[in-house]
């Protein structure tokens, strides 16, 4: 008996040993999936980008609030005439996180990496009216609905900031997204519901959340900064499926231990347990809901600046 207790315990080990290697396996092939080139055939947004270009080379670009995502995607535009690369994050852990992948994606000897805010005590670029700090192309990816967390109150200033580092010519693209709306008919309520269980979680935690402007809102933005001229804008629906909705609240769920009092933190606990079921509920069978959209609005630098007598 004991040797047969024996030998069932190595085949339960040799068993657990091979569920572990299948598990990390699987871990490892997820994360290298991360750290691979998107193309724009694969993306609406970055192909809606490629398409507004046309056959314009990107140039020297400018990735004004970059992250691993839209850098995935630049690391594809060598090919499409892209000579330099600068991406500019506030965030330290941020760049630490793309230091590493500029390599893993062969794009180290063009790309810069800078660590600094748009609006911080310091200024990003040494000299900000040397032709060094100008480009052909600039890229602005869900920047202005990030500048809750660390420029608040200076959204209006971000498009006639990054304007001034466009050489003549060169193209600005602005992507956003259309704000969730308080409220929806049917099963698109529950995005609205969780949107803002969500943000309440966030500020109740004593943190900020993102804060995105709708499109009409960049577009009168470009329209009053001068030196540019906008071109065109496309928009690209948002299909919220089941999992995306769960991820957005377990983003709320990640800052449920800093909000006080403890009743106050049970009872958003519970309210997002409940939002869980009814997501869950609204999205079986693979039902996705159709709500907001996300733009890219694209400004062109003009040659020559012209200013209107009052």
């Amino acid at each position: 008996m004991l040797h047969s207790f024996q030998w069932n315990s190595k085949i339960q080990m040799i068993r657990l040993c091979c569920l572990l290697l299948v598990v990390s396996s699987f871990i490892a092939m997820a994360s290298a999936a991360k750290d691979v080139p998107v193309y724009g055939k694969d993306d609406s947004i970055f192909g809606g980008i490629e398409e507004q270009q046309g056959d314009k080379p990107f140039g020297k670009v400018l990735d004004a609030g970059t992250g691993r995502y839209s850098l995935r995607w630049l690391s594809t535009l060598k090919e499409k005439g892209m000579t330099e690369l600068t991406a500019i994050t506030a965030d330290d852990k941020m760049l630490k996180s793309i230091t590493p992948l500029v390599e893993k994606l062969g794009i180290q000897d063009i790309t810069s990496l800078v660590i600094g805010n748009w609006f911080g005590p310091e200024p990003i670029f040494s000299n900000e009216q040397n032709e060094e700090f100008l480009f052909d192309t600039i890229v602005a990816d869900y920047l202005i609905g990030a500048m809750d967390g660390f420029s608040p109150y200076k959204q209006d200033q971000m498009i006639p900031k990054l304007a001034q580092h466009l050489k003549p010519g060169g193209r600005l693209y602005i992507v956003g997204m259309e704000p969730i709306p308080d409220s929806a008919e049917g099963d698109a309520d529950i995005v609205c519901q969780v949107a803002r269980a969500r943000d309440a979680c966030l500020l109740l935690a004593g943190r900020r959340p993102y804060r995105e402007y709708p499109l009409t809102w960049v577009k009168r933005q470009v329209d009053r900064t001068t030196g540019i001229q906008f071109l065109q804008a496309g928009e690209y629906p948002i299909r919220h499926s089941g999992n995306f909705i769960i991820r957005q609240i377990n983003n709320g769920r990640r800052w449920l231990k800093l909000i006080k009092p403890k009743e106050l933190e049970n009872e958003m606990k519970n309210l997002l347990d409940d939002l869980e079921k009814q997501a869950m509920e609204a999205t079986k069978d693979g039902n996705k809901i159709e709500l907001s959209f996300n733009y890219v609005v694209s400004a062109v630098k003009l040659e020559e600046v012209v200013i209107e007598a009052a």
